[in-house]
């Protein structure tokens, strides 16, 4: 389900409360979008996604913190984009030696297999620079994009002394 509910008396700092709460309450996603409404007045949007079976609770959230009187419920259709695959990149010097395990990849791939969109998991990237950053400077933004640029070409890069090596999974 795709919560929609707008609040003009929310400060920025309120926020991360806000969405921690929705997310601990059942939410898989939350979004705070600025508006402006009328006479020029600020407000957020919030979009929440969340199963059916949690809009009590999250609406009984939002009415104690915002002081919203309702909420529009929709039902979406999700389409996915399929097939998706999750691949591993491998980290390891370009000397050979111990390395990082792998960053976890989600891979989207044509009708041809061939794959043209991916994400690397936040967690793993996060893990790995702090594996690889003990011995050199790397920043976590090329880190990200090399992950990602061994994965959706499918095969080593090495930057900075530093392989990724891609490892094919399993569709999803």
């Amino acid at each position: 389900m795709l919560l929609l509910v707008n609040a003009d008396n929310v400060s920025g700092e309120g926020l991360p409360y806000l969405i921690e709460g929705l997310m601990d309450r059942g939410a898989s996603s939350v979004h705070a979008v600025p508006a402006i409404t009328k006479k020029g007045r600020s407000e957020f949007l919030f979009l929440v996604d969340a199963p059916a079976d949690r809009l009590e609770e999250l609406g009984a959230f939002l009415a104690l913190e915002l002081d919203t009187l309702g909420m529009r419920v929709f039902e979406p259709q999700h389409f996915p984009f399929t097939p998706v695959r999750i691949m591993t990149v491998a980290i390891g010097p370009s000397e050979g030696g111990p390395g990082f395990p792998g960053v976890r990849v989600k891979a989207i791939a044509g009708s041809d297999g061939k794959v043209f969109s991916c994400k690397a998991e936040h967690d793993d990237l996060v893990a790995a620079i702090g594996e690889i950053t003990a011995d050199r400077p790397f920043s976590f933004k090329n880190l990200k994009a090399s992950v990602e640029l061994a994965a959706i070409s499918e095969s080593p890069v090495s930057l900075c002394g530093i392989v990724f090596t891609p490892e094919t999974g399993k569709n999803r």
